[in-house]
């Protein structure tokens, strides 16, 4: 993605902020992480927010992106600095500060937006941020059809493609446990499992495929021991 003159002034307010309210011998930290997301506007309007109403009297650099979950256009970022941790809404126009971590005062409404309908649940899962992965977003997808499984946009993926969205929990589906706890397993052992869970699935109500999707998306839970995929997602697979 090329540099437009409106992420140029994102670019140079995020810099005038950080001169202004970040210490001194920690401006070039924040100054580096300016750069690694330069091409993405959901982290920079995510810093922008965070420097621009830095929180009193803290004057600290973000030192992490921590990707929290994913719904819709909307991404849950955490930002990490090198004694506080801060949750935050972020979009290609936007960001929004939600609460601190460890202070239980997120707002419940937005919390529940993220298919996190239990609170207490949520601050028990992000106490910190020590488990989660860094933001790393892909470029944004060009073309019409999904980048893994090459059906176009508004259809179904094939059953176990990797860019397929969890209709429990808006994570990865290949990577979260939704799959597991519908079933009542802790393995997909055989082809009867599969169709089963493909079944349960378009009952639920399958989620097709949108240009912002990616193999980028992460599960809103922890990943599998062993990060296995669906069956046969390696192969051929139905079409929804």
């Amino acid at each position: 993605m090329s540099d437009t003159q409106p992420r140029q002034a994102l670019l140079a307010e995020i810099d005038l902020f950080i001169e202004y309210v970040v210490r001194v011998d920690e401006q070039q930290q924040a100054r580096d992480l300016v750069r690694r997301y330069r091409e993405n506007e959901p982290a920079l309007h995510t810093m922008r927010a965070f420097y621009s109403s830095l929180p009193d009297p803290h004057e600290e650099a973000i030192v992490r992106l921590v990707f929290l979950r994913q719904k819709e256009t909307i991404t849950l970022l955490g930002v990490e600095t090198a004694r506080h941790g801060y949750f935050y809404a972020a979009s290609e126009e936007s960001a929004v500060f939600l609460g601190e971590c460890g202070c239980d005062d997120c707002d419940p409404e937005a919390v529940a937006f993220f298919a996190c309908p239990d609170q207490q649940a949520f601050w028990e899962q992000y106490q910190d941020f020590s488990g989660c992965a860094d933001y790393q977003p892909l470029p944004a997808v060009t073309t019409s059809k999904c980048p893994v499984c090459a059906v176009a946009v508004g259809e179904y993926h094939l059953f176990g493609c990797l860019v397929e969205v969890c209709p429990w929990c808006a994570g990865q589906f290949s990577r979260c446990g939704c799959r597991f706890e519908q079933l009542g397993v802790e393995d997909l052992e055989d082809e009867e499992m599969l169709a089963e869970l493909e079944r349960i699935v378009a009952e639920k109500g399958r989620i097709p495929y949108a240009r912002e999707q990616g193999p980028s998306y992460l599960s809103d839970r922890p990943a599998d021991e062993d990060d296995s995929e669906l069956p046969g997602s390696s192969g051929a697979g139905k079409k929804g």
